[in-house]
């Protein structure tokens, strides 16, 4: 190889390398399980003690000593051939992973996505500047300084393993996760410690304001880059970088949902770069009265339970004169004689159902109570995971299409099985570690999920999910 042409091929290692190395880590702050750390070795963590030291080192003596030989044996040939496979492992195993997270990244971040996020930011503060006239704490200013204070505050008690601390800064539902997540690198001796490299940079980029009975739940997205050091120091006080990494200083980029605690924030969700693109299009509602869609479900639900069927009569009873195809057609007709079974009102049971599980993911699942029965909220939550040590992560789901393939309208109560067709991401974590087990946290996926739904004598939820089942998630 001529050596202008070296020259050129190891200055684009180099250039790759340092790209690599400054590649955006997933959760790459508090919050983070301890997946995202290897030591290099087995084990907790990673290192052995003083007592088979010695033997080690013997063993890696007489490795090194064959290698030696083998190559002035071979005239070199060798140390190639074992550097070629060795290069060719770490591209496949580290490298490759490594420059697709960028890559996926700097996509992320080209013109057009910035000018997408620009126009995003200044469509919610025109947004916000209305819900400010209500209550100052949605003013852009307010919210992004809260924001950036809330950033800090949560790296330093996560550091810190100052739980008392986190209590007061993300929601129970999130602390029971992150506590796990905290129990986790205690077992295994390590302690994470998160430095913020200067202030984070904030974008205002999601408003939501809805009612729950008297409760005002009042929700704020913002996004977050930020450049710090994100390390964990074993039990013998060595540093370990995470994954992937050539040096402790990391550049992050999240979604965080804070949601509204009286006159405060406090963080209620993280989703990564890509699992939070959704909130890009996600809707703006400045005030409780400008949420069409929810008044619209209202509105159609409130129609529906006043068409039901008259107290005192079954629904197999109206249902036996009219049925005359197949489970669709069969519903169809039925709709007639009771509105609850309209396609319309399985699309806001559908809708609902999807968007208080995504809630549950982190935060409570109080809603998704009200619309499935506790075994199919463990299902939906923890699928064929009776231990509850992993849960399924659906991140930006939309309901495509809803399709009933069975009706049993001489059940008491009346059941309904629909196939409801969703694309977001999906995946399943380890609670303890947050290592992805199956599935992907950054691909947009198609699926599936069948669910059978029960009359209820609810006017609000007029359907509840009493069976699931959910699709095996790819590995």
């Amino acid at each position: 190889m001529r050596p202008r042409r070296r020259t050129l091929l190891i200055a684009l290692l180099l250039v790759a390398f340092a790209v690599l190395a400054l590649a955006p880590g997933a959760l790459a702050a508090a919050g983070g399980g301890s997946s995202g750390f290897s030591s290099g070795g087995g084990g907790g963590g990673g290192f052995s003690g003083g007592g088979g030291g010695g033997g080690k080192g013997f063993i890696l003596f007489l490795v090194f000593r064959a290698i030696i030989d083998l190559t002035i044996a071979t005239h070199g040939i060798f140390l190639l051939v074992l550097l070629a496979v060795g290069a060719a492992w770490w591209i496949m195993n580290r490298g490759m992973p490594s420059f697709m997270a960028y890559w996926g990244a700097h996509q992320r971040q080209g013109r057009a996505h910035r000018r997408t996020s620009r126009k995003r930011e200044r469509r919610v503060e025109l947004a916000a500047a209305e819900a400010e006239d209500e209550n100052p704490i949605f003013g852009p200013a307010a919210v992004r300084e809260a924001g950036a204070q809330l950033f800090a505050d949560i790296q330093s008690a996560w550091s810190a393993d100052n739980r008392m601390a986190l209590r007061g800064l993300i929601t129970p539902e999130l602390l029971t996760e992150w506590e796990r997540r905290l129990d986790d690198f205690e077992r295994k001796g390590w302690h994470n410690i998160v430095e913020p490299s200067g202030p984070p940079k904030v974008e205002y980029i999601g408003l939501m304001r809805r009612e729950r009975g008297q409760e005002d739940l009042d929700r704020v997205v913002i996004r977050i880059e930020a450049k710090l050091r994100d390390y964990v120091v074993d039990s013998r006080g060595q540093h370990i970088k995470r994954e992937g990494a050539f040096t402790e200083s990391l550049r992050m980029r999240e979604y965080w949902t804070l949601e509204r605690r009286g006159e405060h924030w406090v963080l209620s969700s993280i989703e990564s770069g890509a699992e939070g693109e959704h909130s890009l299009q996600d809707q703006i509602v400045q005030t409780h009265w400008a949420d069409e869609q929810s008044m619209r479900d209202e509105a159609l639900v409130e129609g529906a339970v006043a068409q039901s069927t008259p107290d005192g009569f079954k629904v197999g009873e109206l249902a036996e004169l009219q049925f005359t195809g197949d489970a669709h057609a069969a519903a169809l007709d039925l709709s007639l004689a009771d509105g609850r079974f309209a396609p319309d009102i399985l699309e806001v049971a559908a809708r609902r159902t999807v968007a208080a599980w995504a809630e549950a993911v982190d935060g409570p699942d109080a809603e998704l109570r009200k619309v499935a029965t506790p075994d199919a909220v463990r299902e939906l939550l923890h699928p064929g995971d009776s231990s509850g040590q992993t849960r399924l992560v659906v991140r930006g789901a939309q309901v495509q299409r809803i399709r009933v393939v069975g009706l049993d309208a001489q059940a008491d109560p009346a059941t309904m099985t629909i196939d409801v067709d969703l694309r977001g991401r999906r995946y399943i974590e380890d609670r303890d570690t947050a290592r992805v087990v199956s599935g992907s946290a950054t691909h947009l996926i198609g699926f599936t999920e069948r669910w059978q739904l029960a009359v209820t004598g609810d006017p609000a939820e007029p359907w509840r999910i009493v069976a699931v089942q959910t699709p095996a998630v790819p590995a």
